[in-house]
């Protein structure tokens, strides 16, 4: 009798996996949303959000490429900020995995003007 269960709870896992892959979670969860964060799947991957209240966001995307051929692969693509207030600097990363692997761009910027900065553009 043990072994009759747990063939039918492979059934039933097989089922709902295939039932997951061809969009039937997609029609039951089409989105998850809370205050600061959104989740939305896709026909072909998904695409996530993140606001945090301090300013830092994250913003991405997930595509399947080439589906159901020899070089099917997922390409997440997406940017990173995070704001440091003791120092007043945004740091903003792109990034993009693939099969080529994950790389990355990013930059750091002041958000505002300092004193010196101010002065001089009203002198100018």
């Amino acid at each position: 009798m043990t072994a009759a269960r747990l063939i039918l709870f492979y059934a039933v896992v097989a089922v709902l996996a295939a039932s997951c892959s061809a969009g039937l979670l997609d029609q039951l969860i089409p989105s998850i949303t809370s205050k600061y964060y959104s989740h939305m799947p896709t026909k072909d991957g998904y695409r996530f959000e993140l606001k945090e209240p301090n300013g830092s966001t994250r913003e991405e995307v997930g595509i399947i490429m080439n589906p159901g051929t020899p070089d099917e692969q997922l390409v997440v693509m997406g940017i990173y900020s995070s704001y440091d207030e003791n120092t007043d600097t945004e740091s903003i990363t792109m990034y993009t995995a693939d099969k080529g692997g994950y790389n990355t761009q990013y930059k750091f910027k002041k958000r505002k003007l300092n004193s010196a900065a101010l002065k001089s553009l009203a002198q100018g």
